[in-house]
């Protein structure tokens, strides 16, 4: 969201409106309701300071923004517009399709109580084991190692005498308990988690490319409320699904879903001749060629590789290698949400009254962001000179992270502060003093020794500046931060240096043209407000009444706090 700059927008003679109601666009009335509602819903880095009638008027100028963008983009004819059309149509069947999952599957799908304790009981969840596992590099050595652990070797011994993890060489391969998912990602077999007895060795098992040995000491059950919601989500998207494809499966006999031989073939010659078949392979004659048809419709080869291309997995060839792939893929991208879709028309949610209403906001929406792409985005390219320009003007933009490590004493008062300088001026040292002292969490085992990064510039921006405003090697403080009184030495300091331009180039572009968006923006507004001047009236007093003062006052932006900088 934008915070436009002020622009006149009513005459200067009072305009009486409708009770409630602060301005009007033609016949679009914004009431003092909405006013005030969207000053509340905006985020709080937004709303301004001040309590007078210039920042009412900016207010109402960023509400009454998306009605001229909306009156602009009707007036172009964007709402008759095939991308609009297109963009629009995809998206209302997208919320077609969710509209009845929602009331013809999701509603119908349950899942007992008695379910859940069943798989909970057979799927392995119902326990840990205490595992101890020897990883070599070699199989070769894992398999001299197995010969000897059946020869009667020492487990623990041999785990400590070969194993690379080093969290469990020193404990004779023992890693602790674990439950089945945590098995997996060790790579160990869902059915030898399960079966294994106790005190038995695995035969030697891959891992990535290493190989391991493993062995289960003892078992600890694990209590059902643990697992109980993650095991209800299993189930549960389970019966949802094979619902779903029992659901497909009937529309795709009820409305009598053919492939049609001649796209198919069509489709697997472009195939040979490009591995990844995009549009742009494609006339638009050949766009439209019917893969599929169905009664009331068809699915194009442009619809099937818009699908296709909207999936990650179309990068390596995926979906055209064959006529079975070519199959089982539309029927996961493509003929899935086509005929929901058409099972939601066709049950009438189209024509439902807020159906219609939905469909109204989704066509203004792609309007309007039409609108913004023709006007805006797509012309705010950033050359290379501005980039560099932009890049010279705000070094500190590009500036690498900077990265401290210090040791430190926090306490909550000042008073305790300068009793530990007293001790630091007799011999005491910060880690000693850290040891007994520190209310930082977790610090006292590590000697007061901290690393400052991004995460601590966001997290503890008054402790972050008066680190990056202390000299090195020096003992700074009581500093008032966070939680306490602080006490400190820097004993190391990296980064804050400027990035070469050649390694932050697209950034800079990136900000450039984030620059011009926004100014080309406003610009826009400006222009819309001038342009229908005449067809917009706005009441000022009951815009001042809509946001008074006092409703202002309250909720203004907070002022940045002293000393909160980085």
């Amino acid at each position: 969201m934008l915070m436009w700059s002020l622009a006149a927008c009513s005459p200067s003679a009072e305009i009486a409106l409708e009770p409630g109601v602060v301005a009007r666009i033609d016949s679009t009335s914004i009431s003092a309701a909405e006013m005030r509602d969207f000053v509340i819903q905006m985020p709080q880095s937004l709303r301004l300071q001040g309590q007078d009638d210039p920042v009412r008027k900016r207010y109402l100028r960023s509400l009454l923004g998306k009605s001229l963008l909306l009156l602009e983009a009707k007036e172009r004819g964007l709402d008759t517009a095939q991308v609009v059309q297109t963009k629009a149509m995809q998206y209302w069947r997208q919320h077609l399709v969710d509209t009845y999952r929602q009331i013809a599957l999701v509603s119908n799908v349950q899942v007992s109580e008695e379910e859940i304790r069943a798989y909970f009981a057979r799927s392995g969840l119902d326990r840990k084991r205490q595992m101890a596992g020897i990883l070599v590099e070699e199989d070769s050595t894992a398999q001299r190692i197995y010969e000897q652990l059946e020869a009667g070797g020492n487990f623990a011994q041999l785990a400590a005498e070969y194993t690379i993890d080093e969290r469990s060489a020193a404990q004779g391969g023992v890693l602790g308990f674990i439950d089945l998912e945590q098995a997996r990602r060790l790579q160990i077999p869902d059915e030898l988690f399960r079966s294994l007895p106790n005190g038995q060795l695995s035969p030697v098992l891959p891992m990535g490319t290493r190989y391991q040995i493993v062995r289960f000491l003892q078992d600890q059950p694990v209590p059902l409320e643990e697992k109980r919601q993650q095991i209800r989500n299993m189930l549960y998207e389970r019966k949802r699904l094979e619902q779903e494809r029992a659901e497909v499966a009937s529309l795709i006999r009820k409305l009598d879903v053919q492939l049609v031989p001649e796209g198919l073939e069509f489709l697997l010659d472009k195939a040979a001749l490009h591995t990844r078949v995009r549009l742009t392979h494609l006339t638009d004659e050949e766009v439209g060629q019917p893969l599929f048809t169905y009664k009331g419709g068809q699915i194009s080869l442009g619809d099937y590789l818009n699908a296709l291309w909207g999936d990650m997995r179309a990068l390596s060839g995926w979906g055209v290698r064959d006529s079975a792939e070519v199959v089982d893929t539309a029927r996961e991208l493509v003929l899935t949400p086509v005929l929901l879709a058409e099972a939601a028309q066709r049950a009438g949610l189209e024509e439902m009254a807020d159906g219609q209403q939905r469909w109204q906001e989704i066509r203004t929406e792609f309007m309007i962001k039409q609108l913004r792409q023709e006007e805006v985005i797509d012309q705010s390219e950033a050359s290379l000179e501005e980039a560099r320009d932009f890049y010279e003007d705000n070094e500190d933009l590009f500036r690498e992270p900077a990265q401290y490590i210090v040791v430190e004493v926090l306490v909550e008062t000042e008073v305790e502060a300068v009793g530990l300088l007293r001790a630091i001026a007799q011999g005491a040292t910060l880690g000693a003093l850290a040891q007994k002292h520190t209310i930082r969490q977790d610090m006292q085992e590590e000697d007061g020794l901290l690393h400052l990064g991004e995460y601590e510039r966001l997290t503890l921006p008054r402790f972050f500046k008066a680190v990056k405003a202390a000299d090195l090697d020096k003992i700074t403080g009581p500093v008032h931060v966070e939680d306490g009184y602080s006490i400190f030495k820097v004993l190391n300091r990296q980064g804050g240096e400027i990035s070469p331009f050649f390694q932050v180039e697209k950034k800079a572009r990136a900000l450039v043209r984030g620059e011009k968006r926004e100014q080309l923006f406003e610009e826009l507004i400006d222009d819309l407000l001038d342009k229908y001047k005449e067809r917009i009236a706005v009441s000022d007093s009951a815009l001042a009444a809509a946001l008074p003062d006092t409703f202002l006052q309250r909720h203004a932006r907070e002022a940045p706090t002293k000393g909160d900088g980085s």
